[in-house]
């Protein structure tokens, strides 16, 4: 089996990714309670207790809210930054165990090769990911002020990318948000806006991305065809048609292949909305 992913959740609702290839399956982040963690997970005809790890990128609630519950259930350990692990308060909770890791070097989880990223973000020691089986790659980044040359560089080889499309700026600054909050999501450790995926797009997508997923839309600051007009505009002037183009609403996508001959096979405008 190639490596696929499917996602579970997106959204300050709550965020979680599957990943699978050979037999390995591992969870990118559980922000969904636990007992709604395990029913798309059922519904997607996965056994949690499948799942080997889960990999937390931060430990905000709408990424971590489900951690220590689903570990705690389904004995499956959780790895992260030990600033995360700190952060999010797993010292004092009842968990299957918990590996810690370092941005920058590479990890094994069965068949899946992870390195975690850096990224900009206000909280403790936050990371993307990029996850490779073969010749198959997953970049996988939510939750950044700005797109760094580090994570350009980690996703170069990538052939599917999902990245955080958070906000339009003229519905942000005019919506109802305060403007602290505002500000924290502008700044440059707060969130991506559609255009500054479109500047990545325009400037940093590695040639072997073949699919690409919106993810982390805002319902408040955000909408669907505002996120993907601006994506699809910056695919079409850099003269990548060929990219399969998808957004990720709260309940998530269905499966996804990462690369192989289904990577970059569809034309852009087939995507899932809510």
């Amino acid at each position: 089996m190639g490596l696929r992913f499917r996602v579970l959740g997106s959204g300050s609702s709550g965020n979680a990714t599957l990943v699978e290839a050979d037999g390995t399956r591992i969870l990118i982040d559980a922000g969904l309670g636990p007992r709604e963690l395990t029913e798309r997970l059922q519904s997607a005809g996965v056994d949690p207790a499948s799942v080997e790890a889960v990999l937390l990128s931060h430990e905000h609630a709408d990424h971590a809210r489900g951690a220590s519950s689903f570990s705690r259930r389904w004995g499956v350990r959780l790895r992260g930054t030990r600033g995360t692990y700190a952060a999010a308060g797993l010292g004092a909770a009842d968990i299957a165990g918990y590996d810690a890791f370092v941005a920058g070097t590479r990890i094994r989880v069965g068949a899946l090769t992870i390195l975690p990223v850096r990224v900009p973000h206000d909280a403790a020691e936050p990371v993307a990911f990029v996850v490779s089986s073969g010749d198959a790659c997953l970049g996988h980044a939510t939750d950044l002020g700005h797109v760094s040359r580090a994570l350009v560089e980690a996703f170069r080889g990538c052939t599917a990318i999902l990245v955080e499309s958070n906000y339009d700026p003229g519905l942000l600054r005019d919506g109802p948000y305060p403007w602290s909050l505002k500000e924290r999501i502008l700044g440059r450790v707060g969130h991506l806006s559609n255009g500054d995926v479109a500047r990545y797009l325009a400037d940093g997508l590695p040639g072997s991305c073949g699919t690409l997923v919106l993810a982390h839309l805002s319902l408040t600051n955000n909408h669907p065809e505002v996120a993907r007009m601006v994506s699809e505009a910056a695919l079409r002037g850099s003269g990548r048609a060929d990219v399969r183009l998808e957004l990720s609403g709260p309940d998530g996508t269905e499966w996804i292949e990462a690369g192989g001959a289904d990577a970059g096979a569809k034309p852009l405008g087939q995507m899932r909305l809510w």
